[in-house]
């Protein structure tokens, strides 16, 4: 028979040896962590593959934005060339007031597209500009008499009757190559073209490669130069009505503004085919989303006779 202190001592004697039974072992503590790890890995994972999934709606939603938007908005303007140039509409690198700007000079010496001297042919259509991939990228330089009261690609405005003359090539800004356009307003005829130096306003961001097409009566068939060739051909051309533009093709190349870390991107593998052959990215690691984006312009007046 226990008195009241004897069964205090047993009393507490039973509760450490049940604390003392009560703890992990060292296998179920490794079970225990084993089971951890793999639900955090699983976490991880779906937090990795949810945060790559944002980045790729990110990236194709800039793209979307970029390259049809962007393109819409310099379309809308070379739908203008050749604009109200209704006595010389067929159109090519010798045509007075020519939509398409490949020549300039004095009209008392030479037959060219720009009549004005002096003007430096690095503001006029050409090839040979800075580009994110293996081959140089073109230069547009178009010309219109305005409609309407309008504003140019650079938001100046513009009276209804006055001569726009604007360019569109790639230049450098904070996120690599991007589309810019430089507008040019004068009187009409044309005075100057002074207003095309210079950087211009960027209307498409991130570009890698920027291409000019045209489309050229050929009989009853159509033949799409690039604009090396059309230039080089039209000027070996003793024929005035020959090489007769009446569409451009554009074609753009677009990259996202931040890597997406996709699985499904490899850059090295990357290839985006243009209408004269392949285009690769100079960039073969990082794993921008890229995509190209194409639209066709019929030139107005570009199918009548003189007058």
């Amino acid at each position: 028979m226990l008195d009241d202190g004897g069964l205090l001592m047993y009393l507490h004697r039973y509760r450490l040896n049940t604390y003392k039974n009560s703890g992990f072992t060292l296998v179920e503590l490794i079970v225990a962590l084993a089971i951890g790890l793999i639900v955090s890995a699983a976490a991880l994972q779906l937090f990795t593959g949810g945060l790559i999934t944002t980045r790729m709606q990110d990236a194709s939603a800039e793209l979307q934005d970029s390259g049809v938007f962007g393109l819409e908005y310099m379309a809308r303007d070379i739908r203008l060339a050749n604009y109200g140039n209704i006595n010389n509409p067929i159109l090519n690198d010798k045509t007075s007031l020519g939509g398409i700007v490949f020549t300039s000079g004095d009209p008392a010496k030479v037959q060219a597209n720009l009549p004005l001297a002096g003007v430096d042919a690095s503001l006029l259509t050409k090839t040979g500009g800075s580009s994110n991939v293996g081959t140089t990228s073109d230069q547009l330089t178009i010309q219109f008499i305005a409609p309407n009261a309008m504003v140019n690609c650079e938001g100046g405005k513009v009276a209804s009757g006055q001569f726009v003359i604007q360019r569109y090539f790639l230049r450098t800004d904070n996120n690599g190559l991007a589309l810019a356009c430089k507008a040019n307003t004068t009187g009409y005829p044309p005075t100057t073209a002074a207003g095309l130096v210079g950087n211009g306003e960027i209307i498409m961001p991130r570009v890698d490669q920027l291409r000019f097409y045209f489309g050229v009566k050929d009989g009853s068939n159509l033949r799409y130069y690039t604009l090396a060739n059309y230039k080089t051909a039209a000027a070996a051309s003793t024929d005035e009505k020959a090489f007769q533009i009446v569409s451009v093709k554009i074609y753009v190349l677009v990259r996202s503004r931040d890597t997406t870390e996709s699985k499904d991107i490899d850059p090295s593998k990357e290839s985006f085919s243009f209408p004269d052959g392949a285009v690769i990215p100079s960039d073969t690691k990082t794993k921008y989303m890229r995509r190209m984006y194409s639209t066709t312009i019929a030139m107005r007046n570009g199918l009548g006779v003189k007058i």
